[in-house]
């Protein structure tokens, strides 16, 4: 047994009709429109245009909004193509936002907080709309760390004296020093000693002498002499 055919129902013609007019009405449907961003990796200060690939259909008005929602506390700005005053601008303005008639944006001096997501949405004329969602990534700009190079001998930017380990030709030199100071020192102390030796020497032969004759007595006289006196 087959299964009841949907379109014997009564409702035939309606459900036609409702098909007609969505394919063949007017034009109340909302389309994606691509938007690029230029250049493709910014990075922090460059300036980021947020170019709207549009066909040949005339802008009635367009908005710009940050985040993602589309309402008045996202809103950048409005943007009328042909007034004396096109742009209108929003709460989320920052003063750095420039819009175009063809629907693009221009963002001066990128910052990184200006990541985030970015939504347009174009009037067309007479009647429709497009929208169109684009996610922007400012880089931060890259650092590059060169080699390492030395100070040249005597610029003054080196270590200082006291940590820097001295050199062979420095230690050689204190142990000479030291060698020269001990052999002198020795060379004195020993003339001291043999100076000393000899005093006490002179000293030892002065007192023999003394010993001998303590009274100084005088040598007695000669025969001769007594007789003639």
């Amino acid at each position: 047994m087959e299964g009841p055919c949907f379109w014997d129902t009564p409702y035939k013609g309606v459900l036609l009709a409702g098909c007609l007019l969505l394919c063949w009405g007017p034009r109340a449907v909302v389309c994606t429109v691509v938007v690029h961003v230029i250049p493709e990796a910014p990075s922090v200060g460059q300036n980021v245009t947020l170019s709207v690939e549009v066909g040949l259909e005339l802008l009635r008005h367009f908005d710009w909004y940050r985040g993602r929602l589309t309402d008045g506390s996202t809103r950048i700005f409005s943007y009328f193509p042909g007034q004396d005053r096109p742009q209108r601008n929003g709460v989320q303005f920052t003063g750095r936002e420039v819009g175009f008639p063809n629907g693009s944006l221009l963002l001066r001096g990128a910052q990184a907080n200006d990541s985030g997501t970015y939504q347009v949405t174009l009037q067309l004329v007479p009647q429709g709309s497009e929208k169109g969602t684009v996610e922007l990534r400012v880089r931060a700009p890259a650092t590059t760390l060169g080699p390492r190079t030395l100070p040249p001998p005597g610029s003054g930017t080196g270590p200082p004296p006291a940590t820097a380990a001295p050199s062979t030709p420095q230690v050689l030199g204190w142990v000479v020093a030291g060698v020269v100071v001990g052999i002198l020192l020795t060379g004195a102390l020993g003339a001291v000693v043999i100076y000393h030796l000899v005093l006490r020497r002179s000293d030892l032969a002065g007192g023999s002498t003394g010993k001998l004759d303590p009274k100084g007595k005088k040598p007695p006289r000669s025969a001769r002499g007594e007789s003639q006196s």
